[in-house]
């Protein structure tokens, strides 16, 4: 809001200044004008980034779906048929992706954005690119999937971002090597010409339609992190960039970590990238992560008090054909249900002042959590492990603010609330009962 206070007095200035030298010669106003559009640009400049940052802390939920296919022997595999027949082209699997069917799930989750496997292993493009068909013949696919996808999730008002590879020259063929420059030594001028050229190529296809960029693989020294940030960045300057397994600030905003998180489940003010399954992407798995912690899991990334943003990513694949794997459609339809019962407590909310959840704590044993309203007049409380009774003792806030309310949020039902210097006490009415996955109570 200072912002927008500080253009206005700024407009009334100039408007002034132009006013009263109309009759003055030398004066124009073009001059005035050059020093207000000077002026915008220079606070839009300093103030992208923080702007940036609030739009990705609203970000809880996402999905992230890797759709894969290596052309080439690979120690992991890719993705498979629901049969377990082997993908036999890149343009077969684009094909059959079935779009429809990818963002609604999406959506049946409630999804805020979905991050898509543009190329992995052996860079093979889900997209009609110039550059790999110059650089890199066979290695791009007819359909345009990603345009395929922007135009569904549009619809959803579900954001888009693209999982790009950056360092993916390991995976190549010597021959594929030799072509991109990826043996060259430092500085690696070929292949960060062929990398720019491949991302320059996406953001201009693609545009703001694109919300961001999760890199993964690193940015070893093959990589000109900075040259990278400035391809996305200078077409876009609202693109979030998100490293995989680093923060290197020559090129990310924002971190990740994708890994297989065992319990106690530690909270991470990082982006957390959870596969649901036993792989990344479609093979022979059932569904091993339940939607109930998956739930808790997604609301406790919501309370961290340093998060950076983005919440809580699950991840998993889609077999072409619209096809899934044993137990994922019902894990994303229920855990859609319980985020739609959460409603205003997590969606739009803040990290809770009165009750603080640190980086690194583990979910497992953690009793109860505090999300807040962007004013923070209300608290959100999340009690996961209710008491043996009716009544709940919390610890005194953080804040030392003075409840004055309180009330369950699933029914509206007031129930007791008492503070003392030291404590605060809530008690549930006879009637009422503690939910077993999430009693929600509003304190104002």
């Amino acid at each position: 809001m200072k912002y927008i206070v500080y253009l206005i007095l700024l407009s009334t200035i100039i408007t002034n200044r132009l006013q009263a030298n109309n009759d003055v010669p030398g004066i124009t106003d073009s001059i005035y004008r050059a020093h207000f559009e000077t002026a915008v640009e220079n606070l839009a400049g300093n103030n992208n980034e923080s702007l940036k940052s609030i739009a990705f802390q609203k970000m809880h939920l996402g999905l992230f779906i890797h759709y894969t296919f290596a052309g080439k022997p690979y120690q992991w595999g890719s993705t498979l048929w629901a049969d377990t027949s082997k993908v036999t082209s890149l343009d077969e699997l684009a094909d059959n992706l079935d779009v429809k069917d990818l963002v609604a799930t999406a959506e049946s989750m409630g999804a805020q954005y979905l991050v898509f496997t543009t190329f992995h292993a052996n860079m093979n493009v889900l997209y009609p690119s110039a550059v790999m068909k110059s650089h890199l013949p066979g290695h791009c696919s007819k359909r345009d999937v990603i345009q395929d996808l922007i135009n569904a999730l549009k619809a959803k008002n579900i954001k888009l971002l693209l999982y790009i590879h950056p360092s993916d020259g390991h995976d190549f063929t010597r021959e594929d090597q030799d072509r991109t420059g990826w043996n060259d030594g430092a500085p690696y001028l070929r292949w960060n010409n062929f990398i720019n050229d491949l991302l320059g190529e996406l953001a201009d296809r693609y545009g703001r339609d694109i919300s961001g960029y999760f890199v993964d693989g690193g940015l070893p020294e093959q990589v000109d992190a900075a040259r990278l940030r400035k391809s996305i960045i200078e077409r876009n300057p609202e693109s979030w960039i998100i490293q995989n397994s680093g923060n290197n600030p020559l090129c990310a905003d924002f971190s990740a970590n994708e890994d297989n998180m065992l319990p106690p489940f530690p909270s991470t003010s990082w982006v957390r990238c959870q596969r649901i399954s036993g792989e990344w992407w479609a093979k022979v798995n059932n569904v091993t992560f339940n939607p109930e912690m998956a739930y808790r899991y997604t609301v406790f990334q919501a309370t961290v008090s340093n998060r950076e943003g983005g919440g809580t990513c699950w991840s998993c694949g889609p077999h072409p054909g619209g096809r899934w794997e044993p137990g994922v459609r019902t894990f994303f339809k229920d855990l859609g249900s319980f985020i739609d019962k959460a409603g205003e407590t997590l969606f739009g909310t803040r990290p809770g002042k009165a009750y603080i959840s640190r980086e690194g704590q583990p979910l497992l044993g953690t009793q109860y959590v505090a999300t807040e309203s962007p004013d923070g007049k209300k608290t959100y409380l999340h009690v996961f492990l209710p008491p043996k009774g009716q009544k709940l003792e919390l610890r005194a806030p953080a804040d030392k603010r003075r409840f004055k309310s309180a009330r369950l949020f699933s029914s509206n039902h007031t129930i007791g609330l008492l503070q003392t210097e030291t404590a605060v006490f809530l008690t549930l009415k006879s009637t009422d009962r503690w939910d077993d996955l999430d009693t929600i109570i509003v304190l104002e």
